[in-house]
């Protein structure tokens, strides 16, 4: 039997530009690599875990201390605001003269005690998700920052929106979100290395 001129497939060029592939008889093609994911590789998941675990350590740490920085410019700024309550209601009646100076002093303390409440509940979720590290309360931490981001902006109209507040709530929102995609990740990395590396 004479022995092929190409030992491969050829592959010819169509008048139409249409590439068509000819195999010689008998030809076999060679079978395709095996998947790194299901074959386990030389990838230490014992390194890989330590590695994500002090990064994500590190995360921590820099999500409390904006917590504990949100924490301090909130109570400077309702300190604030109690020294200066007359001055503030004072000056909101000259805004809006329409309103009794009650109803002014009413609203104020309405929002120094919203203010204090929300606060209080955003460190407390702030500080519950940086020890659990649940995927679930960093998103759920998320939208209460989302929402105290947004109700920033109505504070305009009592003369108590802070540039300040405003940009650490949207900040802890953004890394928030950052830290639930991340735990997601990971869990995503744990499940991997389990299906390709099961416990006898």
């Amino acid at each position: 039997m004479e022995k092929p001129l190409f030992p491969g497939p050829v592959f010819v060029q169509n008048p139409d530009g249409s590439i068509a592939q000819g195999i010689p008889p008998g030809f076999q093609e060679p079978s395709a690599p095996g998947t790194p994911r299901l074959g386990g590789g030389d990838m230490n998941f014992n390194t890989l875990s330590a590695d994500i675990v002090r990064v994500l350590a590190r995360h921590e740490a820099v999500f409390l201390a904006l917590m504990v920085m949100h924490l301090a410019v909130v109570c400077s700024f309702q300190y604030i605001e109690l020294q200066y309550e007359e001055d503030a209601v004072t000056e909101l009646t000259l805004i809006y003269p329409d309103l009794s100076p009650s109803t002014i002093r009413s609203l104020h303390w309405l929002a120094f005690v919203g203010e204090a409440s929300y606060s209080i509940a955003f460190f407390g979720l702030g500080v519950v998700c940086a020890c659990m590290a649940k995927p679930a309360l960093y998103a759920r931490f998320a939208l209460v920052a989302l929402i105290g981001t947004l109700g920033q902006l109505p504070m305009a109209y009592l003369n108590r929106f802070n540039l300040l507040v405003f940009f650490l709530r949207f900040l802890s929102y953004a890394y928030a979100r950052f830290l639930c995609n991340l735990l997601r990740t990971i869990d995503t990395l744990r499940g991997d290395a389990l299906v390709i590396n099961p416990d006898p």
